[in-house]
């Protein structure tokens, strides 16, 4: 077996300090760095890989029965340049660590001495570390953000998406974001919304910038099969949380809600940015959020704007408002079991069963149908999700179900877009199962009451035109 040469060895060498004494510096926290200066191993705010739930309970359970396999890497002042998600699963473990300096011109080798060729547990620890690394996903906004699309591709890292976002997009500061949000242009109303168009991307960014919502009280909530592009929004660093997608908030205010000052509720509210969307543009919302922290952290958010959030289960909507009070029933509820919001028991994404789930649902669009206004319009933003056999809930069909029974009707069916981000990566393992992948959401717009009266009672909306669109086209 050839000799490896350790690097706490080499590195001694180079400083001119035995190897006994570069070790005790390896282990005593200095770490080697320069006097005075701070050396703290931590994950880097800016990290460009996102770690879905499935990923780190891989991780974890890897470094807790197999032990640490591969090192990490950090930079001088001990920011991780690759390993986040294991440093962040050995640090939940108190794993000690063990520091090896290095120049980049030698290889780190990790000797396992405890495991030889026949031990049982250096096949596992050989399929964890692969899993691991197909687990996680490119976060395609922080790769946006942190390079032009050239520079990637001559890193051979060609994602789809990169393709679909206005690359020469500039930062946008507080001013700028105001401005460019008080433009009367909209998406046009055709049934597909395609969040992929530079000039969505561009009014999302502002309003991020406005809200501010990274989701952090839900932080590596996702599962394992996210629908792509709205999983997260703003700075990069943050964890795989669903959030909502603030154009199609703005979209929603200004194509469903009639002239004037309107009341809209939300039984599912989730993060903050439905509410701040529609207080910004001159409403009156009131959310009601399960979790206590969340609606804290909403209404901290909202603070001086004519929105609020209301801690309780969903289905008591009734208890808060009046019957036929509100103007818009607006709802983004949990996508069944695909993030985990609580393990409170009347939670819907807690559900054991899809029955349970679904009843949740029903009792709750029950509820705030019943504080809708007639002649007025309830939205419902949903994706149907596989189940442990991997065939799909139909829950889109389930709630056109429940907002029948109460009597409204399906006005319109619009198809989310997103970007593509992860998909092709997951594409092939998805197809091995003949899975297709979803990167789409439907957006399910139902209607209380005589749709004669919308004309008298909503505005007429401003929409710009789109190169390449006939006016001509045929109404499908």
């Amino acid at each position: 077996m050839p000799k490896v040469k350790g690097f706490v060895t080499s590195y001694a060498q180079e400083a001119g300090l035995d190897a006994q004494d570069a070790h005790a510096r390896a282990q005593t926290g200095n770490n080697g760095a320069e006097p005075g200066r701070e050396f703290k191993v931590r994950k880097d705010p800016n990290n460009y890989r996102m770690h879905p739930d499935n990923n780190r309970r891989m991780i974890k359970r890897s470094l807790r029965d197999l032990g640490a396999g591969r090192s990490i890497v950090v930079d001088n002042t001990g920011a991780s340049i690759g390993g986040s998600g294991v440093l962040g699963e050995a640090e939940a473990l108190g794993l000690p660590q063990r520091i090896v300096e290095t120049d980049g011109s030698e290889l780190v080798v990790v000797v396992r001495k405890d495991m030889g060729p026949d031990d049982p547990r250096r096949k596992l620890l050989a399929l964890a570390d692969n899993a691991t690394t197909d687990q996680s996903e490119w976060d395609v906004e922080a790769l946006q953000a942190a390079f032009d699309t050239e520079e990637l591709r001559e890193w051979e890292i060609d994602l789809p998406a990169l393709d679909d976002v206005a690359n020469d997009a500039a930062g946008i500061g507080s001013a700028e974001a105001h401005g460019r949000l008080a433009d009367k242009f909209l998406i046009p109303p055709f049934s597909v919304l395609d969040t992929r168009r530079g000039d969505w991307q561009n009014r999302k960014r502002a309003w991020n910038e406005l809200i501010g919502d990274n989701g952090e009280s839900r932080e590596g909530k996702l599962g394992t099969e996210p629908i792509t592009g709205n999983e997260k929004y703003g700075k990069a660093g943050f964890a795989t949380v669903s959030i909502l997608d603030a154009t199609l908030a703005e979209i929603v205010t200004k194509w469903f809600t009639p002239v004037g000052k309107c009341n809209i509720c939300d039984p599912f509210a989730g993060d903050s940015v439905f509410g701040f969307v529609s207080a910004y543009l001159g409403h009156c919302f009131t959310g009601i959020e399960l979790r206590e922290e969340q609606a804290a952290l909403n209404n901290s958010r909202v603070q001086g704007m004519d929105a609020h959030y209301i801690c309780d289960d969903g289905q008591n909507i009734g208890k808060h408002l009046r019957p036929e009070s509100q103007d818009l029933v607006f709802s983004c509820p949990p996508y069944f079991d695909l993030e985990h919001y609580s393990d409170l028991p009347n939670d819907a994404s807690n559900q054991k069963e899809y029955a349970g789930f679904l009843q949740i649902l029903d009792n709750a669009l029950t509820g705030a149908v019943q504080c809708l206004k007639k002649n007025r319009f309830a939205v419902i933003v949903m994706s149907n999700v596989r189940g442990g056999a991997g065939a799909y809930y139909d829950i889109c069909s389930d709630i056109t179900r429940i907002m029948q029974r109460n009597g409204l009707l399906l006005y319109n069916e619009l198809v989310l877009l997103n970007c593509c981000g992860t998909a092709q990566i997951r594409a092939a393992n998805y197809m091995r199962n003949r899975k297709i992948i979803r990167i789409h959401q439907e957006v399910l717009v139902f209607y209380k009451g005589n749709p004669k009266a919308i004309q008298g009672d909503f505005a007429e909306i401003e929409i710009a035109d789109i190169e390449g669109v006939d006016d001509e086209s045929a109404d499908i």
